[in-house]
């Protein structure tokens, strides 16, 4: 029996019986950590986990592939927009 790494994530798949289930209002219900693998059924590759927006909207990357300056970039990008977002309202 092999060991699984402490920190290792699964790939999520979501799929039209669970879709609904996906996001609950404010916080994903699978507890998705950023950068972790994201299988939609509907779509032929993985995408990348980036957040979740208050509204309950999971943002995914489709395009960065292993490219992980990339998608470091679009992380940094949705933080930034969510912290300007989060000062506004405060």
């Amino acid at each position: 029996m092999s060991k699984k790494h402490p920190t290792f994530q699964m790939t999520t798949f979501v799929d039209n019986t669970n879709v609904e289930t996906f996001s609950d209002g404010t916080k994903v219900t699978r507890n998705l950590r950023c950068g972790q693998w994201v299988k939609l059924q509907w779509l032929s590759r993985r995408s990348r986990y980036i957040g979740t927006l208050p509204s309950g909207v999971v943002i995914l990357d489709h395009t960065s592939g292993g490219n992980f300056v990339r998608f470091g970039q679009k992380v940094q990008q949705f933080k930034k927009t969510q912290a300007q977002k989060a000062k506004k309202k405060g």
